[in-house]
């Protein structure tokens, strides 16, 4: 796959794991985040605060969160409720001991709560402040007690950068990845300013699910949808429609 170029949009930091596989399976890359990462330092006293109330576990849906904590407070005993193995993983990295993983997806972290604890149940759940699911309501349905502390926010691009507006209009970019919802609406509102729409055309996009291909709007060449919310399935995706093309 030596000739197909894929865009990769995670933030700065996130795109490794997807690039060496990528790169493993002979694509060439480019990474253009598409957001920018701020930790929200003023949120110290409030999750130590919430930690002395000794919540029977800690929501974390992803890996900066898991670094907000790690960063904002010494103790590594708590017990961390995970979306995924990608943000088990950058606990157990981090030091804390006890980490379950939710199955992946946003939705079966939430059965897996709602199955496991009684009602009284309280939780912590540290987020950045653009999220699609809230626990707290969902979990209020259940009668279990959720604080939720915004520990970093993801700060949107305002322009794609003067190199992959170039390689866009020369339609050297040959597929781009997108793994959430708001990656796709950023990514279709920075085409659209630098007027490259019609460019676009050339390109197939990558969704991590429905949800994010929900918002690719515009005449891409292909829009594919992952089998499984995993940087595994994704890799597999963009295999299985490069090679049919060969």
């Amino acid at each position: 796959m030596a000739d197909k170029t894929i865009l990769i949009t995670r933030p700065l930091g996130d795109e490794r794991a997807l690039t060496d596989m990528l790169h493993d399976q002979g694509y060439r890359v480019i990474h253009e985040p598409l957001t920018a990462i701020y930790l929200e330092h003023t949120q110290r006293h409030m999750i130590e605060s919430a930690l002395h109330d000794e919540p029977d576990a800690i929501i974390v849906t992803s890996r900066h969160a898991v670094n907000a904590l790690a960063l904002l407070t010494g103790l590594r005993d708590p017990l961390l409720l995970c979306v995924g193995e990608a943000t088990a993983q950058a606990a157990l990295s981090l030091g804390f001991e006890r980490v379950s993983t939710g199955g992946g997806t946003a939705q079966k972290l939430t059965e897996l709560i709602t199955e496991s604890y009684d009602s009284g149940s309280r939780f912590l759940y540290l987020s950045g402040k653009h999220t699609r699911l809230n626990f707290a309501t969902v979990l209020a349905d259940y009668d279990m007690g959720i604080q939720h502390l915004i520990v970093y926010e993801a700060v949107a691009s305002e322009q794609l950068s003067d190199i992959v507006i170039a390689q866009i209009k020369r339609n050297t970019i040959d597929g781009v990845s997108l793994l959430s919802p708001r990656a796709a609406q950023i990514l279709m509102r920075l085409i659209e300013k630098a007027n490259v729409a019609d460019a676009a055309q050339k390109m197939e996009a990558f969704c991590l699910s429905e949800a994010v291909a929900e918002n690719m709007h515009g005449n891409w060449k292909a829009i594919h949808i992952t089998g499984e919310p995993t940087l595994a399935s994704m890799v597999e995706c963009v295999n299985n429609t490069f090679r049919r093309q060969t």
